[in-house]
């Protein structure tokens, strides 16, 4: 019997980790698997494919909840509720779709917004708590030379891509707009929703100024690279910003820091966040799908965490307690950002956690479209290059998102 398995974690540590794996089971079992791993970039593509020439992967890494959900709904994929209720998660981090979960959780990507702790502590600076005292903080770091800017106040992505709609918004998912009602009309652009969401392009329009220049196509590349770098003192992304502090400037890897994005008047945090996770398709062989997914779970879970250390921060509650995650030692070096970091996704945590395609009262492919669309990154883009005023931004992306059904 063979099973093909279809991998976006293209790491060389997590591919080293996944082929391991799959040589021991085949050798104890008798199963062969093929890996074959691709860019995220290429994955629905190829899953497709697959799928339409009736020879499905029987396993995949996936991290976007629109694919699972057009997966589930085709009835592609088998339930691993089975598997998830075997343990307790963080929050959003196993949610469920027609009383059933259709993956299996392996971490967070929380997008923090990482500090330099050294230059706070030369301006006498404090972590901000409003709006305003982030713009302050990104003002007083940005350094300029002869009217260009050498060194950003922050950097927060605007190009039409999934890195802006993943990290960008953290501030105005902390103010609580609401896109839709629990009837799902579109309300972004009622008074007080778009008050709020009005209020957050001004806040974004002052933080572009202390942006270096030409980064209008920035990704997630230059959100890790320019923080790496010294080129800009704050940067929003996961814990992989840790990572490459270690591989590339270790002289910065312990003046960083991290915090959650506030509200305008200090009542509220939130984190932008996405996910990953393992999937199961229905095909000939899904009792072995399962059985081989059941073994990975128990045999090899942590190794996966530990080929991205950092990066891939569990969803699994329990993980944070096993002496066979914790004694891996640059998760025992960053222990301190790695404990503030479970504390936004423990289940009483007040820090709010959302996303562009949960934006809606109920998990739905219709915020999805949103996401794919790019509706909220070029609502940044009318308001810093196109000069339109924030409330005709917010009118602007209201009548788009009615316009998607």
């Amino acid at each position: 019997m063979t099973l093909r398995f279809l991998n976006n974690e293209t790491a060389a540590d997590s591919q080293t980790v996944l082929r391991n794996a799959c040589n021991e089971y085949e050798s104890k079992f008798g199963v062969k698997i093929i890996v074959d791993s691709t860019p995220i970039s290429g994955a629905y593509a190829k899953t497709m494919a697959a799928i339409n020439s009736g020879t499905p992967y029987d396993l995949a890494t996936q991290g976007y909840i629109a694919h699972i959900l057009q997966y589930a709904r085709g009835g592609h994929l088998l339930p691993v509720t089975d598997l998830v209720k075997q343990h307790s998660w963080g929050q959003m981090g196993a949610w469920k779709y027609q009383g059933e979960n259709w993956f299996y959780p392996y971490d967070y990507n929380l997008v923090t917004c990482y500090y330099r702790k050294d230059l706070y502590a030369e301006k006498g600076l404090k972590i901000p708590n409003t709006w305003a005292e982030y713009l302050e903080n990104c003002r007083a770091l940005t350094v300029s030379k002869d009217g260009n800017i050498e060194r950003g106040g922050c950097v927060m992505p605007l190009a039409s891509d999934s890195a802006t709609n993943w990290a960008s918004f953290g501030n105005l998912f902390a103010e609580a707009p609401q896109f839709y009602d629990d009837k799902w009309n579109v309300v972004l652009d009622a008074p007080e929703n778009a008050d709020r969401a009005g209020r957050f392009l001004d806040l974004y329009g002052e933080l572009y100024k202390t942006m270096p220049p030409g980064l209008n196509t920035v990704g997630y590349a230059e959100l890790m690279s320019l923080f790496v770098t010294g080129k800009v003192a704050h940067t929003l992304y996961s814990g992989r910003v840790v990572e490459a502090l270690e591989a590339r400037n270790p002289d910065l890897a312990d003046k960083y820091g991290i915090f959650a994005a506030p509200d305008s008047t200090g009542k509220q945090k939130a984190l932008p966040f996405a996910f990953d996770g393992f999937v199961a398709f229905k095909t000939k062989q899904s009792e072995e799908t399962l059985k081989f997914l059941k073994w990975f779970i128990d045999e090899h879970y942590i190794d996966w965490l530990h080929s991205a250390w950092m990066n891939f921060q569990p969803v699994r509650l329990d993980i944070y307690e096993d002496p066979r995650w914790k004694k891996h030692p640059m998760i025992q070096k960053h222990w301190a950002t790695m404990m503030q970091m479970k504390s936004f996704i423990d289940p009483d945590s007040k820090v709010k956690l959302s996303s562009v395609d949960l934006i809606g009262p109920s998990i739905d492919l219709r915020p999805c479209k949103v996401f794919d669309t790019n509706v909220m990154p070029e609502m940044l883009q009318n308001k810093v290059l196109k000069n339109m005023s924030s409330a005709d931004c917010v009118k602007t992306a209201a009548n788009r998102i009615r316009k998607l059904g």
